[in-house]
């Protein structure tokens, strides 16, 4: 069982129910499409934990839906961040130091040399990378791969905020099981198990 829940009212917006073989990110787009379908105002952010990594879930929220997947990575069996960066989308310095997330504008992240900000002691300083006083800076564009780049910066403060407010779909399905009785279901097939879940959303 699926579902799409708001966060602020912890309400579900869109359920579904598939076999336990289907994984959760191919019943993830499907969820985003009925919950924009009947929501009067559309969705800033889609947030999902890292069972719903792939590109495509990324690419169609932001494309079709003009929004921003907030989702956990799954670094599952990567070794090696892409060249020139964190696993989280940070771009690393020539220096080797991840550079400071500066904001972000239009879907373009700004990140600004750690050396002039205090946050790092690079040796070279920044004349051999910049002739600014202001620093070296490099930008990202989410467009470019809509996985690693978002907006907020995955990590930041105001994308870890977001982030943590998905529990509210994990309390909404504590509440199923402790009052409606679904931990209950021993019915196999998927069949009878659409039968016997659906009372549980009428209340």
């Amino acid at each position: 069982m699926h579902a799409a829940v708001d966060t602020k009212s912890e309400l579900p917006v869109a359920i579904t129910v598939t076999p336990a073989n289907v994984h959760d990110s191919e019943i993830a787009l499907k969820l985003v499409k009925k919950a924009s379908s009947v929501l009067v105002k559309s969705p800033k952010f889609y947030l999902m934990d890292s069972a719903y990594d792939c590109n495509d879930i990324y690419e169609t929220i932001k494309n079709d839906f003009h929004a921003q997947a907030i989702i956990a990575l799954n670094l599952r069996g990567t070794r090696q961040p892409r060249a020139g960066f964190d696993f989280d989308g940070t771009p690393i310095c020539s220096a080797g130091f991840r550079m400071v997330y500066w904001g972000s504008d239009n879907g373009v992240n700004k990140f600004r040399c750690p050396h002039v900000l205090d946050k790092a002691e690079c040796p070279f300083g920044t004349d051999w990378c910049s002739s600014s006083n202001y620093g070296m800076v490099i930008k990202t564009k989410i467009e470019d791969d809509s996985r690693l780049f978002c907006s907020p910066h995955r990590g930041t403060k105001n994308w870890q905020k977001l982030y943590d407010e998905r529990t509210s779909v994990e309390r909404y399905f504590g509440r199923q099981k402790k009052h409606l009785g679904l931990e209950s279901i021993t019915v196999q097939g998927y069949r009878k198990r659409i039968e016997n879940s659906q009372p549980t959303f009428v209340q």
